[in-house]
């Protein structure tokens, strides 16, 4: 189970200005080596390689990343870090054209992610949704792990 301070604090934003990468022709690309750390309540590092292709309607982003979450064990319940790895294919859009800055019709729920009206591309969201996503069901702080110790009420041991 992730504690509820991960889960706000993996949110805290990573930012890339893609605006030249929206004005390069489709199959231009632009590659960035994470080695982050989101800073709040909670310290998450963030490893791993982001890859960004433009295509016809906006940005394909690819990545293989890592992040260390602080995760509590199924049987002991003790806390413990953890390596999350997972692959991210996304296609995130833009509300805004680069040159003119005229807004694109957009749906009123859009299911994506958007790349907002500065060209600004926050993949930090991206990130938190992929890792819960690739949370364990039970996590285990080892695989032999004997969980919480029974004691007797009767004072022997």
């Amino acid at each position: 189970m992730i504690t509820e301070k991960v889960k706000r604090e993996l949110v805290a934003g990573l930012l890339i200005n893609v605006a030249q990468l929206l004005k390069e022709p489709v199959g231009s690309s632009d590659s960035h080596v994470l080695d982050e750390i989101i800073e709040g309540q909670a310290i998450i590092p963030v490893k791993g390689k982001v890859i960004l292709i433009r295509t016809g309607r906006g940005i394909l982003v690819q990545a293989e990343l890592t992040v260390e979450l602080e995760l509590v064990c199924s049987r002991c319940l003790n806390n413990f870090l953890n390596p999350v790895s997972f692959t991210i294919e996304e296609e995130v859009l833009p509300v805004t054209t680069v040159d003119s800055g005229l807004a694109f019709p957009m749906p009123q729920n859009p299911d994506g992610f958007i790349i907002d009206s500065n060209n600004i591309l926050d993949i930090g969201e991206l990130i938190r949704q992929y890792a819960l996503l690739n949370l364990p069901m039970k996590p285990l702080c080892q695989p032999d792990c004997t969980g919480i110790k029974e004691i007797s009420s009767y004072g022997s041991t």
